[in-house]
């Protein structure tokens, strides 16, 4: 594999991943009634990732922006990128895991139902849907892979041209702009006006 291609393959799968990460923990992970038996048919909520798992949320943006520090940086500065996007990644399988180990469904007990609640938050029929925790966990693991590539293989990888540095030696002054010096500043390629 050219590195090149690994530089693709790395920023790809921390893209994928934060990006799976931040669609999935957005989402309905827990649903109750919560009509409290006042109609007829029975009315359920949502709780979304968010809320049981706002830590995933924020591992999900440090991977966003870990995908452009790829860019940015060079050498060692890549390889600690590319470390902190794989703890990124491993804390996020890491709560989630341990969230779903503990059952989400017990989470309700801790969110705030803004006065909604008619009876208390542990007595709900909870439901959990599991496609999307499952989801932010292969996220997850999408960032890990990509963080690991990065801090392995990042140091022989291209990093921006020097073009876009700030430039470090002042320009030699312009010659004084007369007839003759501006002709002789245009044959160079130089601005007389400058």
């Amino acid at each position: 594999m050219t590195a090149r291609r690994e530089l693709r393959t790395a920023v790809l799968l921390v893209l994928l991943g934060s990006g799976l990460v931040l669609l999935a923990v957005r989402r309905d992970w827990i649903s109750y009634p919560s009509s409290g038996g006042l109609t007829i048919h029975e009315v359920r909520s949502g709780v979304r990732g968010t809320a049981v798992a706002g830590l995933a949320e924020a591992l999900g943006v440090v991977g966003i922006a870990g995908v452009v520090a790829i860019a940015a940086t060079r050498r060692l500065g890549r390889v600690l990128v590319g470390v902190l996007v794989g703890l990124a990644g491993a804390a996020v399988v890491g709560s989630v895991v341990s969230l779903m180990s503990r059952g989400l469904a017990h989470r309700l007990a801790t969110v705030d139902c803004r006065g909604l609640c008619l009876v208390p938050a542990d007595k709900y029929d909870a439901t959990p849907t599991w496609a999307w925790p499952v989801l932010t966990v292969v996220g997850g693991l999408l960032m890990l892979a990509g963080g690991c590539l990065v801090a392995v293989r990042g140091r022989r990888w291209a990093a921006l041209s020097a073009s876009y540095e700030a430039p470090t030696a002042e320009r030699p002054a312009a010659p004084p702009a007369t007839d003759k010096g501006a002709w002789d500043a245009l044959d160079r390629g130089d601005d007389p006006t400058a």
